[in-house]
């Protein structure tokens, strides 16, 4: 059934992805933004709601970054990100919006997980130091979901996402996430001729990587299924960040020497979901490999390197 769906975030790197999917089931997808719709404020937030009309709330919103910006503004990551979440859970509620669906994060996991992470381990001991600030406002609102659907019946939703990459993120080292920085990393040394790219950490902690367009799919697939419960959405496909920069090393074309900082945070060691709930609950996986989607990926940043640059 097509549903009026308000968006935030509907024009950056995964919101307008996730537009693009939503608008493919047939739903009409309204993305405000600012200055006219300003998250951090309640009354700004509360009025555009009531002139959207919305049957259901995506929050794609937020202010993020990689392991940099977590540990350099811990205050504003919690605090922004907080508040705008709480303005709009408030805003939804009053206007009568039926469904809220936020985005979670696997950052939101415990820090000490051992093997793959399933949902059953959400709450199982405290969140790494390096992301705590960032991954416990996803805690927040899951917990705030909840007090709605009891308040008032506006039910929750809630895909928690493993690390995206893909066209349109963000690649300035201080707010992008590891691939894209890696990207970018490599893309400069090749243009600059470098004999050799320098790398945080050791190159052994194991991640996983969903492609932006299909955890966008994933996202549209299970606002349409009707599940309420935080759902892992990812690949379970575990890299470490030593083969991913080689696979970045050979796709950029650098021949050069990969050398890594050891006095750098490596963070968790292992981050990887069981998605062994998301295939059975939306008979899906997702389609892009690893390399294919970092292919498309760097493909995208050369031909449009000079605006991604500039983008923060």
């Amino acid at each position: 059934m097509s549903e009026r769906i308000l968006l935030t975030g509907g024009t950056g790197f995964f919101g307008r992805r996730i537009a693009e999917a939503l608008r493919g089931r047939g739903h009409t997808v309204v993305t405000p933004g600012r200055p006219d719709f300003n998250l951090m404020d309640a009354a700004s937030t509360l009025r555009t709601l009531e002139q959207v009309k919305p049957t259901t709330v995506v929050h794609s919103a937020a202010y993020y970054g990689g392991l940099g910006i977590c540990v350099a503004e811990p205050i504003q990551i919690f605090q922004r990100n907080v508040v705008m979440g709480v303005n709009l859970l408030d805003a939804a509620s009053k206007v009568g919006v039926k469904k809220f669906m936020t985005i979670g994060s696997a950052c939101a996991y415990a820090g000490a997980v051992n093997g793959d992470m399933k949902e059953s381990d959400s709450w199982s001991g405290a969140l790494h130091p390096s992301v705590e600030p960032y991954g416990f406002t996803k805690k927040v609102m899951e917990v705030g979901m909840r007090a709605y659907q009891k308040g008032c019946g506006m039910v929750g939703q809630m895909p928690i996402v493993t690390n995206l990459y893909g066209e349109h993120d963000v690649f300035g080292e201080y707010r992008s996430h590891v691939a894209a920085a890696l990207i970018k990393k490599f893309a400069d040394a090749v243009i600059e001729k470098k004999k050799e790219v320098v790398c945080w950490g050791t190159g052994a902690p194991v991640r996983e990587f969903i492609y932006v367009g299909d955890a966008a799919e994933g996202t549209a697939r299970l606002l349409d299924s009707g599940y309420t419960e935080p759902l892992n959405m990812g690949t379970g496909v575990g890299t470490t960040i030593k083969e991913l920069s080689e696979i970045v090393a050979r796709l950029t074309r650098f021949e050069g020497e990969i050398v890594w900082d050891k006095t750098k945070p490596d963070g968790v060691m292992r981050k990887v979901l069981d998605v062994s709930k998301m295939e059975s609950v939306l008979n899906w996986r997702p389609p892009t490999s690893l390399e294919a989607g970092l292919a498309k990926t760097i493909k995208w940043y050369m031909a449009n390197k000079a605006e991604a640059d500039a983008r923060n």
